[in-house]
This record gives structure tokens, sequence and C-alpha cells, in this order.
């Protein structure tokens, strides 16, 4: 009981603390999206709680909504990566990938409807609990076929939520990279390795599906291990995204406020001049979360037009040129006080975090500050 009812009951704990969330602050597309992966979720493994109890009265109708959810798990978690990555322009024909979901409930459930009450306990004790197509009569063969064909589909949604979801993860970081200096506490990174870590979890629920749930009926032992995998995997999945704070919408309303303030289009190596003395003269890389809005705000320009300056006439992000100034300051830094604390260094040259400070600075320098400020001392 307790390894049947584990899963959902991970499941139906997210979507309790994500609808309170969401009615105490009020509309958020991504948590919604994420509501609804974690209810279907709850619907999918409910019809797991029900086969393995043996709730042979209920099937019918658990089972119809188990064929449905399990067609819907996949695509429900991409659309809440689209969410997280994804303008609001682009999400046309996003919701295609439900549609397989639809016609497995309506198909599945139409059947079961037509089933006789002796084709149903057949097909229910044949083919569910034996595995089994031989001995199956009537509408029970249809019903039969009907499975098969959502274990199939159920494989190739994979496919595209995989590398569509990959491909979103990756334009958005881009985006970030584009838009901010810091991007530690904007970085998916967390989301893509769970979407990784899904879906080769998903393979092992697909050869499940393939070898069917009859096996591990017969062993408790063998329904631990999907039911620990995933419910862990589950609860990791909903304790990042309550705690998920930024998405492409907040890009967006920077986006907005940056776009406030439109000009001619001027000349793009003279905009870049400009941009360099201001960084140069009035050190505004070592203004701590510094956003690309904010130098369109100090110049009076357009968002795109800076876009443009650096991402095109300097070729690198704004992320990066913003990055490798403040490590140029901090080697200058420990240069003149060899004895300096690492850590006031990295505040003093704009980061927000040491972590970003060691990262970048062996990302743009070789060696790590700690190093580098042993060999000053050494000289």
């Amino acid at each position: 009981m307790i390894f049947t009812i584990m899963p959902m009951f991970v499941c139906l704990f997210w979507s309790f603390m994500l609808a309170f969330e969401l009615h105490r602050d009020g509309k958020n597309r991504t948590r919604l999206h994420l509501l609804a992966f974690m209810l279907t979720a709850t619907v999918l493994y409910m019809g797991h709680c029900v086969f393995f109890n043996h709730k042979t009265s209920i099937i019918p109708l658990t089972n119809t909504l188990y064929c449905a959810s399990n067609l819907a798990v996949y695509p429900l978690y991409y659309l809440y990566i689209c969410s997280l990555t994804t303008r609001r322009n682009h999400h046309r024909f996003r919701y295609i990938m439900i549609i397989p979901a639809i016609l497995a409930f309506f198909g599945v459930g139409l059947l079961y409807i037509l089933m006789s009450p002796e084709e149903t306990a057949q097909f229910i004790d044949i083919y569910l609990y034996q595995g089994m197509h031989e001995g199956l009569t009537g509408l029970a063969i249809q019903q039969g076929v009907l499975h098969d064909i959502c274990k199939g589909m159920f494989g190739l949604l994979l496919i595209p939520v995989l590398l569509l979801g990959r491909n979103h993860l990756k334009q958005y970081e881009k985006q970030v990279a584009e838009a901010y200096a810091d991007v530690e506490d904007k970085s998916l990174g967390i989301i893509h390795a769970m979407l990784i870590a899904f879906v080769v979890t998903s393979v092992f629920s697909f050869v499940f599906n393939i070898i069917g749930r009859h096996h591990f009926n017969e062993s408790i032992w063998l329904l631990a291990i999907p039911s620990t995998l995933f419910s862990v995997l589950l609860f990791v999945i909903g304790y990042v995204g309550i705690h998920q704070n930024f998405s492409v919408e907040d890009i967006e309303k920077d986006e907005e406020e940056a776009d406030e303030t439109v000009s001619e289009l001027p000349a793009i190596k003279e905009l870049r001049g400009r941009i360099e003395q201001l960084m140069e003269q009035e050190l505004l890389y070592r203004q701590p979360n510094l956003k690309i809005a904010d130098v369109v705000s100090r110049l009076g320009t357009n968002r795109n037009y800076i876009y443009i300056a650096i991402n095109r006439e300097m070729g690198m992000s704004f992320n990066e040129y913003i990055n490798r100034m403040r490590i140029d300051y901090a080697t200058m830094l420990i240069s003149q006080h060899p004895t300096k604390l690492l850590t006031e260094i990295s505040e003093e040259s704009g980061f927000t975090s040491t972590t970003s400070f060691y990262r970048n600075f062996k990302l743009y320098k070789g060696v790590g500050p700690r190093e580098y400020q042993k060999m000053q001392n050494h000289q």
C-alpha cells in the first residue's frame, strides 16, 4: 500500500502547495502549468494505486484516466518548460502534443462504455493483470489494441519533449546572457538537469510499460523500484518548481522597461564608444545585478541598439562583456593589493556571489583567483 500510494501522495502534496501559492500570490503562468502537470501525475498514479490494490470495480474509470494522463504528463512537463523559457507570442501549436491524450481518453472510455460486463471483466483479468491478448473476445480485443497503441505513443512523446525542451532551455540561457550581467539566480540549469533525469527515468517507465504492470503486481520489491524512483524525482520537480521565481516573463518586463526610451538608430560604432566610455570612466560594470536596461537608461537609447553594439559589434553577450571587465578589475585589485581578501575583491568588482566570481575568473584567466593571488605574492 505504501509503495502504490507514495508517488500519488507526492504529486497531491505539491498540487495543494501550488494551488495555495496561486491563491495567495495571484495568477502565475509557470505555476499554473506545473500545477496542471502535478494534478495529471496525481491521476496517473491514482490509476496505479487502484490497479495494484485490485480495486477492479472502478478500474474502467481509473484506467481510462490513466491512459489519458499517461500520454499527457510529458507534454504538460514540456509546456511547463515553455512557460519558463518561451515568450507568449511563441506559444502557438504547443498544445498539439496533448491531442493523443484527449483521443485516448475518449477512445478508451467509449470502449469501456460499449463493452459488456463480461468483456470488461475479461479485459481486466486477461490483458491488464496477465498481459495477454489470447482469450479476449469482442470489444475487449479492440481495447487491447488501443492500449498497445497508447504504450507506443507514450514512448514516441519522449523524443519531442527532450529535444524541444532542451532547445528552449538553451535559447532561454542565451536570452539571459544577453540581458543580465549576473545570471546565477536566473539560470534554469537545474531545470535542464531535471529534464534529462525526467526523460531518463521515463525510459525506464517506458520499459515498465512494455513489460506490463502485471509483472510488478507479482512482486512488491519490483514495484518498489519505479515507485521510489518517481517519488523522489517528482518531489524534486515540485520543490524546485515552487521555488523558481524567475522566468522569461521577467525578461520581458525588463525589456519593456528598457524600450520605454526610444530614439533614432545611432551610429553603432559611436554607440559602442559611448558604452565603453560609460564602463571605463564611471565603472558601471561594478554595479551589482547590472542589467542591459540600466545601460539603456544611462545612454537614453534603445535596448536593441545596445544589443547590436555589444553582441554584433563587440562579438560577445552582455553577460560576457560585463564579467570580462569585472575580472580585469579584480586582477588589477589583486596585483595592487596581494593580501586583500578575495571576498572583498569579489564584491568590489561587482559580483553578487563568490561562486560567480570564482567561475568567471577561471573562465577568463585560466586559473582560479586564489592561484592567481599566490602567483602575485611570489613575484
